[in-house]
């Protein structure tokens, strides 16, 4: 590993361990848990899930496989910050409802990961990233992209712990971008204009959160 790589791992893990460990939100702590199990379990079996994909070609391997994930991380929200909180899944959620919600809320935001999975693969596929690039700089654009850049303007002082939420998008991108990185052109380009990036997927995210709170008030749900 590189010193960055060791840096922002020691402050992953330091920001995460505090934040929980302080947290009085129950529901959320154990969201966050699950996440990074989710990573751990990931990292554990990547051959396995590489494997799984490799009749793909690259970029539906990448945007099926980045999709799929995103689909499990959004269900560990459920029970914290799912797409709604009329969907919210509590104690006395039956499992009957708690499936209808989680099924609502991937019929919401499915669509929205088809497109962003699909903006990062052509910067990915046109742009070379080291691993520690990508991990971090396309972590970041999602992390903020995703309603973290409102938070982080009214709350700067969690800037500290921004390696928290972070890690969902750590757990649904970096499997793919292993499991394609070497089918991806060898001509790819190096230069500021990779760093386009990080404008291109918040705006994304920034469109398709307008969508789906379109949709979402039309079929009667409460805003998030």
């Amino acid at each position: 590993m590189t010193r960055f790589s060791q840096l922002y791992c020691l402050w992953a893990v330091g920001s995460i361990g505090l934040a929980v460990s302080m947290s009085e939100r129950p529901a959320e702590s154990l969201t966050r848990l699950l996440v990074i199990g989710f990573l751990v379990l990931q990292i554990v079996l990547r051959p396995v899930l590489v494997k799984s994909f490799a009749g793909l070609a690259p970029r539906w391997r990448f945007i099926v496989f980045c999709t799929l994930l995103a689909a499990v991380v959004e269900g560990f929200h459920m029970c914290s910050m799912p797409v709604f909180l009329s969907l919210r899944i509590g104690r006395e959620t039956t499992l009957l409802q708690g499936f209808q919600y989680y099924v609502l809320d991937l019929l919401l935001t499915i669509p929205a990961y088809v497109v962003i999975c699909a903006v990062i693969w052509h910067f990915i596929q046109r742009y070379a990233y080291t691993l520690w690039q990508y991990i971090v700089l396309v972590g970041l654009a999602q992390t903020l992209g995703d309603g973290g850049i409102w938070y982080f303007l009214g709350a700067p002082l969690m800037l500290a712990f921004l390696p928290y939420p972070m890690t969902n998008y750590h757990a649904m991108n970096i499997l793919p971008f292993l499991a394609v990185r070497a089918q991806l052109r060898p001509e790819r380009s190096a230069g500021l204009r990779a760093y386009l990036v990080f404008p291109a997927v918040i705006g994304t995210y920034f469109v398709c959160g307008s969508l789906i709170q379109l949709v979402g008030r039309a079929w009667g749900l409460t805003a998030s």
